[in-house]
């Protein structure tokens, strides 16, 4: 979340709108997911993967 913020206020927009963290700024699913429970868990493995991975070299 933290990185898709900072991707979002540094890309330069014509029309900025501040906004808090939530799952919309997330790059979407492969598959579509129809399940909210479902589809935010999946969306946060991904995350935590993703950090796991940077730190882990």
């Amino acid at each position: 979340m933290i990185g898709c913020l900072a991707d979002y206020i540094s890309t330069e927009n014509q029309n900025f709108q501040p906004m808090n963290a939530n799952f919309g700024i997330l790059p979407s699913l492969e598959e579509k997911v129809k399940d909210k429970k479902l589809r935010y868990e999946k969306l946060a493995n991904i995350a935590i993967n993703s950090l796991k991975n940077k730190i882990e070299g």
